[in-house]
């Protein structure tokens, strides 16, 4: 394992096996959470790893507006409560506060 928690396989093949390999580990946990109760699958991980494989998503000046206009609101459908845990551990690891407005409720209007 290296520091990223990739095997072997991914460090020696490089990023684009191991973003395949992320995506093959997370279909695997899909299917497990089918077959037990006991597995729990949750669709933020899928949406996490293909944000993180989208082409110019992490640009520094396209990611802050992608992030305020949609994705904080995608996030919050896809796990609630979200932006209140981000918000908590701003404040708890690097005592921060968000200086901009509330992330736009995926509903309709502000929170």
């Amino acid at each position: 394992m290296n520091r990223f928690h990739a095997g072997l396989l991914e460090t020696a093949a490089g990023p684009g096996i191991g973003a395949i390999a992320d995506l093959a580990d997370l279909m695997l946990k899909a299917r497990d959470a089918g077959l037990s109760e006991d597995e729990k699958f949750r669709f933020s991980e899928l949406f996490n790893w293909a944000t993180q494989n989208t082409p110019f998503v992490n640009l520094y000046y396209v990611r802050p507006a992608l992030d305020f206009l949609f994705m904080n609101s995608l996030r919050e459908v896809l796990s609630p409560g979200a932006y209140r845990r981000e918000e908590h551990r701003r404040r708890q690891q690097f005592n921060q506060q968000r200086w901009t407005p509330k992330p736009l409720d995926p509903f309709g209007g502000f929170r």
